[in-house]
């Protein structure tokens, strides 16, 4: 909204056009990955700021999502990416020297596009592909909620897979 662009949305995905991806690159991959590294380097810790793009360690592709007013149709929702393949070499080498990666949800396709991603989903896919024993998130929602709305906590990957084969 600061920069007088109203975010748009198809059945409650966002879309993100072009010039919306370019300030999504500003803002995510810039400004608050930098606070967030200073922040955490001003306390002690040693922290490095990527994006996806960055090795490209995080490859994706552009994502549809069915139409769910029209059988068998998909919709494009623009510069929004799932995620292919996560490389976790860069975050490795970081490791080894004791680094914090403060990485922005960006992804990069085949062409060097760039794609943004759920920041959740980045952090699961990234958690699974390092064999993380926990996986921590902070978030402005209560958590993972059931139908009724229930926090869910303890969640494992047989649980999760168990929720959204009944829609959860």
């Amino acid at each position: 909204k600061r920069v007088g662009k109203e975010g748009a949305f198809i059945q409650g995905m966002r879309v993100t056009d072009a010039e919306t991806m370019d300030i999504v690159e500003m803002v995510l991959g810039g400004l608050i990955n930098k606070e967030i590294v200073n922040l955490i380097n001003r306390h002690g810790g040693q922290a490095v700021g990527l994006t996806g793009k960055d090795g490209m360690f995080i490859r994706a592709k552009r994502m549809l999502i069915q139409n769910k007013e029209k059988a068998g149709e998909w919709i494009n929702i623009g510069q929004v990416g799932e995620i292919e393949y996560i490389d976790p070499s860069l975050i490795a080498l970081l490791d080894t020297r004791d680094f914090i990666p403060v990485i922005a949800p960006i992804g990069v396709g085949e062409e060097g596009e760039s794609y943004n991603i759920n920041a959740d989903l980045v952090a699961g896919h990234l958690a699974e592909t390092l064999k993380a024993e926990k996986l921590i998130l902070m978030t402005n929602t209560p958590g993972v909620l059931d139908k009724n709305g229930n926090l869910l906590t303890g969640l494992t990957a047989g649980r999760v897979d168990e929720l959204f084969a009944d829609g959860t």
